[in-house]
């Protein structure tokens, strides 16, 4: 965990880095290190800073190149339509923390359904990449999530409740 300048409301956490297909995304390694970043449960889309997000975003892109494009929703600007198709192989994404601790997220983690026709990425750009990161609910689904607040560590757990 680390620690929020003037905030004992949330817990911080330092995201160092993030792959997309097994592939490590091709940033500079001081993007997470320019603004706190929290792990929130009350929240539902990610927010990254833009150079991650644009580097995850294009990724995940390439990966999903077979599957039709759709309108995007609101701040979710990559969508696809999946009606009609069989069966979608959803490209894996690694978050890594500091101290080692991933989570590789689980498909529901990392497309959210607004419809059959609209799929979206669950996660979004922030204006700037000095703006906090948030990393949220969407992506801990599936996941126990471990506090151990005395010791200032968190732990990941694959496997909990759907």
């Amino acid at each position: 965990m680390a620690t929020i300048p003037g905030s004992s409301l949330f817990c911080g956490i330092n995201i160092v880095e993030i792959a997309v297909a097994r592939t490590k995304l091709q940033m500079p390694s001081t993007v997470f290190s320019k603004a706190d970043a929290i792990i929130d449960s009350g929240t539902v889309i990610t927010r990254l800073p833009p150079t991650a997000y644009n580097a995850m975003r294009t990724a995940f892109r390439k990966e999903m190149a077979s599957y039709k494009r759709a309108k995007s929703f609101e701040i979710l600007d990559t969508c696809y339509d999946l009606r009609n198709t069989k069966s979608v192989v959803v490209p894996k994404i690694r978050f890594t923390f500091s101290g080692g601790a991933f989570m590789d997220l689980d498909h529901s983690g990392i497309l959210y359904t607004m419809s059959e026709s609209q799929v979206c990425l669950t996660f979004a750009a922030n204006s700037d990449d000095t703006d906090i990161v948030i990393y949220v609910n969407m992506q801990q689904k599936t996941f126990e999530v471990i506090y151990d607040v005395a010791g200032g560590r968190l732990g990941f757990a694959p496997n909990g409740c759907p």
